[in-house]
This record gives C-alpha cells, structure tokens and sequence, in this order.
C-alpha cells in the first residue's frame, strides 16, 4: 500500500514530565521537534491527524486536530491511538509518538508495503517493539476499546487479539542505516542531542 493511501497519526498528548516544558514545541533547525516530524508526513500522506490536549498549539499546521474520546482512564498511549484512528479518514493509519522528529520517509514507506493482511505492522528493534512508529488498521478499534474498559493500558496487550507484521530492524537499515527513526526526544540530554544529529543531517 501506498503512504498516499493512508493518514498518518501524531500523538501529541504527553506530558512532558522529564523536559519540564512542552518538548515538542521546542525548536529544532527551522522548526520545532515536532514540526520536523510532520515536515516528513506531509509529504507522504494525504492526511494527518494531531491528537493533542493544546489544540491551539497546532492551528498553523495543515492537520486535523482530535482529542481523547475514551477519558476517565490514566493518560496514555492507547486512548491516543483510539482518538487518532477513530479521526482518520482512512483503514490504514501510521502512528508516532510526536517526539520522534526523525522518523525516515524510506522506513515509513516500507512499513506501509507490508500492510496487506495484518492490523498492525510494527518494527522490531532487538527485543525491542516499536509501537508508536507503526501501522494500525481501523480493526484495531473495538479491542482496543476492550482493552480501556477494563483499564488496560500497555499496547502489547493488543498484539494476542489482531494480526500483527513484526518487521525487523534489518529490513530497515537500508532507509535508516543509523535506526534515528526510534529516537524519542524524552530528556534535555535527548534534547541537545537531537540538536547535534540535525546538524549532522
């Protein structure tokens, strides 16, 4: 499948706990940590959904803005992914965490290749997964609907229940020889690194 045949979806809603201030409003080159990011989506998806709790802080962008439909439970990855697919336009979303502003178009267009067949693909880095740079299908809903209800929040409980494409990060390295793409802003350390990697870039 094709990047143009799918939304992509940007969760913008921590808290920003460890940066002590809005990490993905920070500036970075020309733009801000999480304007890096949606400069590489716009260029690959028809559309893209922010879901965030400061709406005002996106206006400027060309994106659709959603909100947490699912509330009373703890803040937290999957309530997001609920809002953001529920949001989308299309079956097929692509899902990242809005402080990973180095997320590659090649690996992105990869994930979405292996699409046929499954709920989500998601990469394997080790033994690591990487589920906020992924692909989700809108099946994925009503499970993870189940799992909020009973106040399930890890998104490796929804693996059992869809069809899952683990793409591992070998099948990467030729868009990504560095793997940048699963590198999150989280820290002022993390911060002045990404800093140092733009210039490199």
């Amino acid at each position: 499948m094709k990047t143009t045949e799918m939304s992509a979806v940007v969760l913008a809603g921590g808290t920003s706990a460890r940066m002590g201030k809005n990490k993905l409003l920070l500036p970075l080159g020309k733009s801000t940590v999480v304007g890096t990011l949606l400069a590489t989506l716009s260029g690959l998806f028809a559309e893209c959904v922010v879901v965030t709790d400061h709406p005002d802080a996106y206006r400027d962008w060309p994106v659709r803005l959603a909100a947490d439909i699912i509330v009373g439970t703890q803040k937290n990855s999957l309530t997001g992914i609920h809002a953001g697919l529920s949001a989308s336009a299309r079956p097929y979303s692509f899902v990242v965490a809005g402080d990973m502003p180095f997320v590659a178009a090649g690996v992105i267009r990869h994930l979405a290749t292996q699409c046929d067949g499954y709920d989500i693909v998601m990469p394997q880095q080790d033994s690591h997964y990487q589920p906020l740079c992924a692909v989700y299908h809108k099946n994925c809903l009503p499970h993870v609907a189940a799992l909020l209800a009973q106040e399930h929040y890890k998104i490796s409980d929804l693996l059992p229940v869809v069809r899952v494409r683990t793409v591992v990060a070998s099948e990467l390295m030729p868009y990504d020889p560095e793997m940048l793409s699963f590198f999150n802003v989280n820290t002022p350390e993390d911060y002045l690194l990404a800093q140092k990697l733009l210039l490199k870039h």
